[in-house]
């Protein structure tokens, strides 16, 4: 079976190949225009806990037991300078797990799960970064970092896992912190349009040992590759001149 970060390799290696075909132009990208795009990835979760790690005794350092899934997000960018903007990413991103992955609590759902087997971690971040842009050559490559609010829920068979000693569910929103790293393509006859391949990482400080004392109570770091595509434009165009706005016959 292909994996969904195979799949994602494929379908960049495809835009890459075609983007290369297309001769050099100036793109259509500079201070006070906006962004708007959407990417498709993988994800996987590496930290920490419960959220990437099954409890048992042969468990050694930096074992995961958390599978790797799809990931989605979208870009709303701002651009200040012809090396800086703003960006704001709303996604989605969750994690499996093996089937030997063991429970850290009895689910009161289904009290005979045992395993994290139909176990989902699901995580719906909101981030902000101010990020570094440069050209080279083709390419426009960006780096940057910023604050987050993370959407963090356990799912078992499609149900919200519930804290057996407090009663919770085990859902909620957290801060975080999130970096990207990227890089994008303009087109020669579309240069408003760029593709992107980039990689981000998220730390989501997802732990309230007050409500989750049982486990999953721990910060959560998840990262993806994704490939995807923007569209830039002048905010200007969006802003009536008062010529336009004016009554007719009016002094």
């Amino acid at each position: 079976m292909i994996s969904p970060v195979g799949r994602v390799g494929s379908v960049l290696f495809a835009l890459l190949a075609g983007a290369s075909l297309c001769a050099a132009a100036e793109p259509a990208y500079g201070p006070r225009h906006g962004g708007i795009g959407g990417l498709i990835g993988g994800s996987q979760v590496f930290a920490d806990g419960d959220y990437s790690n099954a409890r048992t005794p042969s468990m050694e350092f930096g074992d995961i037991d958390a599978r790797p899934r799809l990931a989605f997000g979208a870009n709303l960018r701002y651009i200040i300078k012809p090396w800086l903007r703003w960006q704001v990413s709303p996604g989605f991103f969750w994690a499996g797990y093996k089937h030997t992955s063991l429970l850290p609590f009895r689910d009161l759902n289904f009290p005979a799960d045992l395993t994290k087997e139909k176990i989902l971690t699901l995580v719906m971040p909101v981030s902000a970064q101010i990020q570094v842009t440069r050209h080279r050559g083709d390419w426009l490559y960006h780096v940057g970092a910023g604050p987050g609010v993370y959407r963090v829920w356990i799912e078992n068979r499609r149900k919200v896992l519930k804290d057996p000693f407090t009663k919770r569910l085990h859902r909620g929103f957290y801060p975080g912190v999130s970096a990207q790293l990227g890089a994008e393509r303009f087109f020669s006859a579309v240069p408003a349009t760029s593709i992107e391949v980039s990689a981000a990482g998220h730390w989501a400080f997802a732990d309230r040992p007050d409500q989750f004392p049982s486990g999953y109570n721990s910060a959560l770091l998840g990262a993806e590759l994704k490939v995807g595509a923007n569209y830039y434009f002048e905010l200007k165009r969006f802003v009536k001149k008062k010529s336009e706005t004016a009554v007719p016959g009016a002094k």
